[in-house]
């Protein structure tokens, strides 16, 4: 089995991320929810104002990095579920049948 390097993560990155995880408690709220320090529990889609399937909410960036967004404004970003999430990145689920 070939062996890789994990590569350091920069300290501009690690900033970066801080900064993103501060902003979950308040889209967690924003979605009706508890944010229990890893997971928003007891929230609601953003989009469709269901109830989170098994793969819970996730945050969505409307405008991407690439694109000159900021992951670290609440005003970019959504909590949904995983059906609506799917849809935005033009993923095609399967039903169950």
């Amino acid at each position: 089995m070939k062996q890789t390097r994990l590569r350091p993560i920069s300290k501009k990155r690690v900033e970066e991320m801080r900064k993103e995880r501060e902003i979950m408690p308040l889209l967690c709220e924003r979605a009706g929810g508890i944010w229990n320090g890893y997971f928003c529990v007891g929230g609601r889609c953003e989009k469709c104002g269901k109830p989170p399937d098994f793969r819970g909410l996730t945050k969505h960036e409307i405008k991407f990095r690439s694109q000159g967004g900021d992951p670290a404004d609440p005003e970019n970003c959504l909590l949904l579920c995983g059906r609506c999430h799917s849809k935005e990145h033009g993923i095609r689920e399967i039903p169950n049948g």
